[in-house]
């Protein structure tokens, strides 16, 4: 065998040793990345740690009653994470969503004022043409449809006339003429279903709408220094699961510089959030 036909059969084989390497470690790499997936998605998948660390204060503590139908917790970890959380009956209060009393923009406290509220959150995503603020996703207030939303995911809040509801945007956008908000992510689809993947992105402030078993509703912030929205939707698993709240199902709202929570009665239940935002879930006592 001539000299250069052997160093071409040579250089020929280390690439086809290189095609198998390669495509061995893709397939490993893949295979990795779908048990990866699989543990994020699992029941039995561990508690990331700040969200344990929320979970184990949260249990130093029980409830506050404020009045009838309104309970509120608060916890700060050694971290410096906050969570303000109320628990909404709906037998002793209303919901709605508001807009802003401003086309640039409104502060929670302003709006829920205005509304005669008792606690108001921000709520869905907005944009700005740089002298208004408009809704993203899909918003539909007295059957007027303000914006278009996204086809497969996130999330749909329904105001029903038998109460609210939440459910995953691929079930699709319930038609009638009650109010209908969508937001991103769906933490937790109904039935406890944990719909979340791999624990990825930033810590930031957090706002999420639970609803429980019983119907009452819960209204999360997360402040301060933040957790992301994995670690956030875990603390909304129930206790058996390494968790807190026990939701039927959580949607994500608007975080970041837009959660901004607000209760009526002391301030230290509330949270101003560093920008205006375009509208608000907010909770009203329902009249006798």
């Amino acid at each position: 065998m001539a000299y250069q036909d052997y160093v071409g059969q040579m250089t020929m084989l280390n690439k086809i040793l290189d095609t198998m390497n390669f495509f061995s470690v893709a397939c490993f790499m893949s295979v990795t990345l779908m048990a990866s997936n699989t543990l994020a998605h699992s029941q039995d998948a561990t508690a990331p740690e700040d969200s344990a660390a929320v979970v184990r204060s949260l249990n130093a503590l029980q409830w506050q009653q404020l009045e009838e139908g309104l309970q509120v917790i608060r916890a700060t970890t050694e971290d410096g994470v906050e969570v303000k959380a109320f628990k909404v009956s709906p037998d002793n209060f209303s919901f709605s969503i508001e807009l802003q009393n401003d086309q640039t923009g409104s502060r929670v406290k302003d709006v829920a004022e205005a509304a005669g509220a008792v606690v108001a959150i921000n709520a869905g995503f907005f944009a700005s043409t740089g002298s208004s603020l408009y809704s993203v996703g899909y918003l539909r207030l007295n059957g007027d449809v303000k914006s278009k939303g996204w086809e497969s995911s996130g999330g749909i809040l329904s105001f029903r006339p038998d109460g609210i509801k939440l459910t995953p945007t691929h079930e699709g956008i319930p038609g009638g003429d009650f109010d209908v908000i969508q937001s991103k992510p769906m933490l937790i689809e109904p039935g406890g279903k944990w719909a979340m993947g791999s624990n990825s992105g930033l810590a930031k402030p957090r706002t999420i709408l639970c609803t429980l078993d019983d119907g009452d509703v819960i209204l999360l912030t997360v402040t301060r220094f933040g957790l992301t929205l994995y670690e956030a939707g875990w603390i909304m698993r129930s206790k058996e699961e390494g968790g807190f709240f026990d939701c039927d199902a959580a949607l994500a709202f608007d975080g970041g510089r837009s959660t901004q929570v607000w209760y009526s009665g002391d301030d230290k239940f509330s949270s101003s959030g560093i920008s205006p935002v375009h509208n608000f879930f907010v909770v009203r006592q329902k009249e006798d």
